[in-house]
C-alpha cells in the first residue's frame, strides 16, 4: 500500500461511515479488501458487495482466505437473502434487512461496497430496489442506535458511472468525503485512456 492509502486506512479506523473515490487504478479495491481483512482480523464480519459478478468472483478467488468475509455481488445477495429469483427479490431482501437490523440479528457489522457509482441506478423497478437496499444500509449506518450495523464504507469512481446517470444518495450525501490520488497502476494503458 501506499503512504496515502495506509492514511486513509488508519483514518477510518474512527470514521464509522465514508465514501472514497479515486479514479482507475488509484487502488481502491486493494483498499476495500484490505479494510475488510482488518475487520475480518478481528474476529468480526464483513458483507463486501460489488455490482459486478466477475469482479466479485475474482475477490473470492484472490482472498479464499479471508474467513469472516463474505463477498457478494448485490444480485446473488439479493438472490439468497430475498429467497427469490424473481422481480420482487429486492423488495423481499429490503424487508429482510430491516427486520433483521431492527431484531439486531443482521450478520454483518460491516457493510464494504465496491464499484458503488453502479449502485444508483435509475428506471426499472428492481434497479429501484438495489438503490432501496443500499439506501437503507446506508441510513442505519448512520443511526447510532442501530447496533447490529457499525460501519459502511462505499469505494467508487465517478468518472465509472455507467449504469445510471448520476451518482447515488448515499455517495453524494455522505458526510465523510475521501480521494485518492495517486495512480498505482501507471501503466501506458491507463495514461492513454
Amino acid at each position: 500500500l501506499l503512504n496515502e492509502q495506509v492514511r486513509l486506512l488508519n483514518y477510518l479506523e474512527e470514521q464509522p461511515t465514508a465514501v472514497i473515490q479515486g479514479r482507475a487504478g488509484t487502488g481502491k479495491t486493494v483498499m476495500a479488501v484490505t479494510k475488510a481483512r482488518r475487520h475480518a482480523l478481528q474476529g468480526e464480519r464483513v458483507l463486501f458487495l460489488t455490482f459486478n459478478r466477475f469482479l466479485c468472483a475474482r475477490l473470492e478467488e484472490d482472498n479464499g482466505d479471508a474467513s469472516g468475509i463474505d463477498f457478494y455481488n448485490i444480485d446473488r445477495w439479493a438472490t439468497k437473502y430475498g429467497k427469490s429469483a424473481g422481480t420482487d427479490k429486492y423488495t423481499k431482501m429490503l424487508e429482510w434487512i430491516e427486520h433483521a437490523l431492527e431484531d439486531g440479528t443482521f450478520p454483518w457489522p460491516h457493510v464494504i461496497i465496491d464499484e458503488g457509482q453502479d449502485f444508483g441506478q435509475s428506471g426499472k423497478s428492481s434497479e429501484n430496489g438495489i438503490l432501496d437496499v443500499v439506501n437503507t444500509l446506508w441510513l442505519n449506518a448512520l443511526d447510532e442506535s442501530v447496533k447490529a450495523l457499525r460501519t459502511f464504507y462505499v469505494f467508487y469512481d465517478r468518472c465509472q458511472l455507467v449504469q445510471g446517470t448520476q451518482l447515488p444518495d448515499f455517495i453524494q450525501e455522505a458526510d465523510c468525503k475521501l480521494t485518492l490520488y495517486m495512480n498505482c497502476r501507471n501503466t501506458k494503458q491507463i495514461a492513454g485512456t
